[in-house]
Order: C-alpha cells, then structure tokens, then sequence
C-alpha cells in the first residue's frame, strides 16, 4: 500500500516542480505582466527574452542555441543564469560579446548600456540573428523585440519586417501577443 501511495504522490511532485514554468509560460500568454516594482521588470523582461526563443525558427538548426549579450544591465545578470537550460530541444549557450562577435550569436540581447545601436543592428542585417532589448523604441529602430511598458503593463513589441528580413520565422502564437511595428 505504501508503494501505490509513493507512486501516486510522484506525478504531484513532478506537477508541483514544473509549476514556475508553467506560470512564466501563462504570464508570457497573458501578454502583458504588471510591473510593480524593478526587480520585478527586471524578471519579466528576462522570462519574456528566454520564452520568446521558444517562438521563432532559425533558417539553419545547429545543437545549440547561442543566447549573446551586448552590455551590461540588470537583466542581463538574470540571461546569464540560462546558460545549459533547453530551447526547443536544444541546449542554450550564453555568452557575453563584444561588438566584433555578434555575428556569431542566433539571439543577441542588446543591454540599456550599449551606445552603438545603430552600429550592431547594421552589421546584424540580413543575418538570422534575432535581435532583442528593453532600450525604449529597440523595435522602431530596426530590432526584432522589444519590451514597452504601458502604464504597469509590460508589452513586446515586434518588427517583423526586421525579422522577416533575417529570414527568422516568428510564431503566430507570440505574435499574437505583440504589437507589430516597422
């Protein structure tokens, strides 16, 4: 009787561990998240960076999925911890870049601290790199996602001709839950 019992309690376990990933799953679907305080922005941002890679197919399927970061910023700290988690079936590599490096990134977070932002997304056209940032009007200046916060909501916004021009394929699923802009 104690082994049925230990049996049956392992599917509840199992649902109890993989809670937060539902719930970061639910928040990204519920496409706007308050953002009560910075530390929680911060996260959100973070979740909303790492669940979007979910959504988009690359032209060429390697192994690995190359997460790079451009600068320094609060979230920035949070993508670091991502390093070996899995995308799609794939593990994620997470690496700090220099401008020169960018080129070999497939999702490149450009942190509030770069300045060349005109530089980097210059020299990322026509690449499938997936270009993403919390800079106010990233997705307006040529980058892929950006994140807008509207009144204590917090919202991506995406340029799909900048991805579509990278020969990146966004899922209508995170479309959905986005404003397109160009």
């Amino acid at each position: 009787m104690a082994a049925t019992t230990a049996r049956q309690q392992r599917p509840q376990r199992r649902a109890r561990a993989g809670l937060p990933l539902v719930l970061a799953c639910a928040a990204l679907l519920a496409g706007a998240v308050r953002a009560d305080t910075r530390e929680q922005e911060v996260r959100v941002k973070a979740a909303y960076v790492f669940h979007a890679m979910k959504y988009v197919d690359w032209p060429e399927t390697r192994p690995s999925l190359r997460l790079c970061m451009l600068g320094s910023d609060d979230i920035t700290a949070l993508l670091g911890d991502l390093g070996g988690k899995q995308v799609r079936d794939r593990a994620l590599e997470v690496a700090t870049v220099t401008l020169a490096e960018v080129r070999g990134c497939q999702v490149l977070y450009v942190a509030r601290s770069e300045r060349r932002l005109a530089e980097v997304l210059q020299q990322l056209r026509g690449l499938s790199v997936l270009t993403v940032s919390d800079r106010d009007g990233f997705a307006q200046a040529g980058g892929m996602i950006g994140f807008a916060t509207e009144g204590e909501r917090i919202r991506m916004e995406v340029n799909l001709a900048a991805a579509q021009g990278s020969s990146l394929r966004i899922s209508s699923k995170l479309l959905e839950l986005a404003r397109i802009v160009s």
